[in-house]
């Protein structure tokens, strides 16, 4: 298992590296185009990619850990992402939607879970998500990722999935504890990655719990997947075609 993790972590670091190299994490400047950042940030996965490959021909593991599978990774693997060339974590998203109830933040996480904010899909597979809702510093854990940031979470949700070609849907309505200010559900989500080998991510199921704050902000997300970390490396780095 630790060789595993060893792999993985040399693997984000030298995508991490190489961005940081090429200077794809800097900051850009206010007159770029958006298809610059895009082509931006799919240079930096393609980077993750190839040292993912060189990683795995030059240093494979052995059977016995290859057949183990990991649930989710460490959390301080987790937080390379945030490496990403993805913008300023402190960027503001807007204006914010103070004082609501329980009930109304649920319904809005209802509606952007499926059809997303302007109906543009599920924000897990399209960054459209009410961002009025969140506080900017908000923290976003995955099995794989940890980033305190709106802004930048946000911005890899668009470049993730094809909404096109992906789905969520919600498994059971949302639950609300007011009591502990949480809320919980539980969605089904699955499709197709925008890179260009178009690997498909298998129907998998992942139980959400959003915190809301005193002001009625939500200032954490965290999401736990019905699949290992380890299956959804893979199938990312898997060719559909």
């Amino acid at each position: 298992m630790r060789r595993l993790y060893q792999n993985l972590s040399l693997v984000f670091f030298s995508a991490s590296l190489a961005a940081k190299v090429s200077g794809l994490s800097t900051k850009v400047s206010n007159n770029n185009s958006n298809s610059h950042h895009l082509t931006s940030r799919r240079n930096w996965i393609g980077k993750l990619v190839t040292a993912a490959s060189a990683t795995y021909t030059t240093n494979p593991p052995s059977p016995a850990v290859a057949q183990q599978e990991v649930q989710e990774l460490p959390i301080d693997l987790r937080r390379y992402t945030a490496l990403a060339p993805l913008g300023d974590a402190n960027t503001s998203t807007g204006n914010k939607l103070t004082g609501l109830s329980m009930d109304s933040i649920a319904s809005r996480l209802s509606h952007d879970l499926v059809d997303g904010s302007t109906g543009k899909g599920g924000y897990f597979i399209s960054g459209d998500i009410s961002t009025e809702i969140f506080r900017d510093n908000c923290e976003f854990t995955d099995p794989t990722n940890s980033v305190s940031s709106l802004a930048k979470y946000q911005k890899a949700l668009t470049i993730l999935f094809n909404p096109e070609q992906s789905f969520v849907e919600l498994v059971t309505p949302l639950e609300i504890d007011v009591p502990k200010r949480e809320i919980t559900g539980r969605i089904r989500s699955g499709g197709v990655l925008k890179l260009p080998w178009n690997p498909r991510i298998s129907s998998y199921e992942s139980t959400i719990k959003w915190k809301i704050d005193d002001d009625g902000l939500i200032e954490s997300q965290i999401q736990q997947w019905s699949i290992p970390a380890s299956q959804a490396l893979r199938e990312t780095f898997t060719p559909s075609f």
